[in-house]
Formats: C-alpha cells, structure tokens, sequence
C-alpha cells in the first residue's frame, strides 16, 4: 500500500499540470502563469471527479481518480479520449473542461522543418508558421544564402577545370597524380539550427571551400528571426545601443583571456582588435545570446570558431 501510494505521489507530480517554474537558464513558453511544454497540444480542468486509467488500445485498466480543480496536461487524444502521457487517460466528458493553446503558443515551442535540396546542398525550411506571409520572406533568406553557394560552387568547379587545362597546356600534360591535391577543389555549405524557442529562430551556415594547399577555409554567417514579424534580427536589435555592444565586447575579451590563461588555444595578443557590430555572428541562447568567431581571428586554424556565450544581464 505504501509503495502504491507513492507512485501515485509521482504520477501526479509528473502530469499535474501547475508545476512550479525552475530557474533554470532554458527559455519558457508559458500559458497562464504554467509552462507550456514541448508536445502538449492542451490542457486539461477537472470540473467533477473522473477516472484515470491505462489504454493499451482494447482493455482500461484504472489507475486512480482525479479531483475536481486538478490541473493536467494533455498531450494526445484519442476518439472520446483525452491522453495525459505515459499511456494515461482520461474520458472526455462533462466532468472535465479540455482547452488548448493558441497557434502563437504552439509555435512558440519550436517551429518545423522540411529538408530542400539544391544541387547536392541540403538546406532548411520551415513548413509551417502562423504568419504564412512571414514564413514565406524566412524560407527565401534561407534559400537565397544556398542558392548564392550553389552558384559559388559551380563556379570553383569551373575555376577547377580552368586551372587543370591552363596545366595541360604549360606542360603538355595533365595534373599527375602526385600534384592532383592541388587542383582537387572543392566546396560544401551545411547548417545547424542553434535556437528554436520563444518565436526566435537562429541558423548558423557554415561555407567551406578548399583550392588546395595542407586545408580548406570556413566561414560562418547567422541568421536570426522574430518568427512572429518574419523579419531578420541583427545583433543592434539585440543589444541596441552602442554601450551595450561595448559591454558585449568586454565580455567576450575577458572570457577569452582567462580561456588563453587556462591554456586554451586563444591569440590574446589579438583579443582588443575584436569588433561587436552587425558583421558579428551571434545566435540566441536561452539566457542570452552566444557570439562567434571566424577561423584565425582569435586563435589559430586548429581551434575551429571560438564562440562566447553572453547572458542577457550584460547588455540588457
């Protein structure tokens, strides 16, 4: 019996739906003072007791009762069903008042993607929004960006070629095997979707292009959207005044001194010459933002792009 009752006691912990905040660094969507979490499609108020119970598809098996004022998230439904997670349900009847969140909300937990392809370059797009319009002008930044590499690398492949003919005609020969790494270029673009939380979406995109020699070069370009304007954020609607970016800039000077200090690859020597404007790369965090680095520009090839997460509380 005492087991029995504690499970009930963290079965209900787990679905009670008006569950203290923790103040943990993840941003929180919230739906009348309640998170709203990641999957949940509702809510649910017991307006008279009613029966929970195990569905395995055929056969209930009851669980326990729910009091009248109980508060529980739904995260599926079923015909006449109500499903509050874990294989739980509930009837949906008179006894409870089921209500959902709007599109806004919804969204705000994350929005979906679709995979594109372009060539042979995969790139993101997102398929559903409640602002079609706004969705429509963030897939063609998106798009635009894939489609400027693709042409990029059409072009190597052409410069490529070029340089391979240039090198039969010097020598009366084409490129043997030995030297073949020199004129083997290549280019690639890939992606990371960093953020997808609150209405804000942030997309790294990495171009790599290789023209020979011991190793190729990346670079990295942001993207940030307000999902609800459909309109591209720049690190001075972040951080909007020129002090704040200065703070920014002597945040990240002092994170990547004591980083040089611990042994870390870092060029300290390079750090005061860093600039914090709308050419900076930067992503949202859930407690503040993360600004990046390019290859060589703070530290050497073999440390990739540095990047600093900045709390919201410096520039803010």
């Amino acid at each position: 019996m005492k087991k029995a009752k504690i499970a009930v006691m963290v079965l209900a912990s787990f679905l009670l739906f008006f569950v203290s905040i923790p103040s943990g660094a993840s941003a929180k969507v919230m739906w009348d003072g309640a998170e709203l979490k990641k999957g949940q499609i509702g809510r649910l108020t017991v307006l008279k007791n009613t029966e929970l119970y195990k569905w395995d598809g055929s056969k209930k098996t009851p669980s326990r009762t729910l009091k009248a004022g109980e508060n529980y998230r739904i995260y599926t439904f079923l015909p006449g069903k109500l499903g509050l997670g874990g294989g739980y349900y509930i009837d949906r009847n008179n006894k409870v008042k089921y209500e959902t969140p709007s599109k806004v909300k919804l969204q705000a937990l994350g929005v979906n993607f679709t995979n594109k392809k372009i060539g042979d370059f995969t790139y993101p797009q997102i398929s559903s929004l409640v602002d079609n319009a706004a969705k429509e002008r963030i897939n063609a930044i998106i798009k635009s960006h894939f489609e400027q590499s693709y042409e990029s690398a059409q072009n190597l492949e052409d410069e490529e070629e070029e340089h391979r003919w240039d090198y039969y005609y010097d020598y009366g020969y084409h490129v043997p095997e030995d030297e073949d790494w020199m004129y083997s270029y290549d280019y690639d673009v890939s992606f990371k979707v960093k953020y997808n939380e609150n209405n804000l979406l942030s997309i790294l995109v990495y171009d790599y292009m290789y023209t020979g020699g011991v190793h190729g070069m990346s670079t990295v370009t942001s993207y940030n959207f307000d999902l609800i304007k459909g309109v591209e954020l720049q690190l001075s609607d972040v951080a909007k005044t020129s002090t704040a970016r200065g703070k920014i800039k002597k945040y990240a000077i002092t994170d990547l001194k004591n980083r040089a200090a611990r042994g870390e690859m870092i060029f300290p020597e390079y750090l005061d010459e860093i600039t914090i404007d709308n050419e900076r790369p930067f992503y949202f965090t859930g407690s503040g933002i993360a600004i990046k680095f390019f290859e060589y520009e703070v530290a050497p090839y073999a440390a990739g792009m540095p990047e600093v997460k900045v709390p919201n509380k410096i520039f803010r």
